[in-house]
């Protein structure tokens, strides 16, 4: 007597869950995906320290040593932003790539040296709107300037940024040009930068999702400026 045929339908069943969850599944894909951005995300929030800390134990303050500081403690922000588009960048084109985190530092030191002027710069600026408002802090029209002034800076720093890291380079003058000029032609561009920035720092002041949410904040928002460039076709 032959014995009776085996079903195959749950060995092929089996065989394909042992193929999802395997080493080189789509569940380990997925899982060191999420690991790099967070991996991203939480370099670019290490390069924030002097801000966090300037803000715990200082805080804005109408006076000289606050004032300047404050300012100081804004300067890894350019070469932050540069080392998060090129590392989201990475992340955007290999999904599964584990070499985000290095990418974001080996950029970081990168823009470190060949944006440093835009560094300064950024602390010049914030160092003057921090006087005015020390001076006319009190009129509604001088808030409504620095808001708008504070949005025009931010959009310039991502926009010279974007345009570095596709160049991977060049004098001031002609990334501040490349920058200024990509957003007159799109200026729709810059807005969704903004948009997606306040709806970031909304979702991640939320109670409960908040917190776990802005551990991948910013690698988020990398590949979403990325996507809104690509789509829109900045620069």
């Amino acid at each position: 007597m032959t014995a009776a045929p085996t079903p195959s339908r749950p060995v092929g069943g089996f065989a394909r869950l042992r193929a999802v969850l395997a080493l080189d599944g789509a569940v380990a894909q997925l899982m060191l995906a999420v690991f790099q951005y967070f991996v991203v995300s939480v370099s670019f929030a290490a390069c924030l320290v002097p801000a966090v800390v300037f803000s715990l134990l200082i805080g804005w303050q109408p006076t000289h040593l606050s004032l300047w500081l404050g300012a100081l403690s804004l300067l890894p922000l350019v070469p932050a932003v540069y080392a998060l588009l090129r590392s989201s960048r990475r992340l955007l084109a290999e999904r599964v790539d584990g070499g985000a985190g290095r990418e974001f530092w080996r950029s970081f030191a990168r823009g470190a040296r060949n944006l440093a002027w835009a560094a300064i710069a950024l602390s010049a600026l914030v160092l003057l709107l921090g006087y005015d408002l020390a001076l006319f802090g009190g009129s509604d029209a001088m808030l409504l300037f620095a808001a708008a002034a504070a949005a025009i800076v931010l959009a310039l720093v991502i926009a010279v940024c974007a345009v570095a890291a596709v160049r991977g380079g060049g004098s001031p003058v002609e990334l501040l040009t490349a920058a200024t000029k990509a957003i007159a032609r799109r200026p729709h561009v810059a807005l969704s930068w903004l948009l997606m920035l306040g709806l970031g720092v909304a979702l991640a002041a939320l109670p409960v999702i908040g917190a776990p949410f802005a551990l991948f904040l910013p690698a988020l928002l990398g590949v979403g400026i990325h996507i809104c460039n690509d789509a829109l076709r900045f620069s």
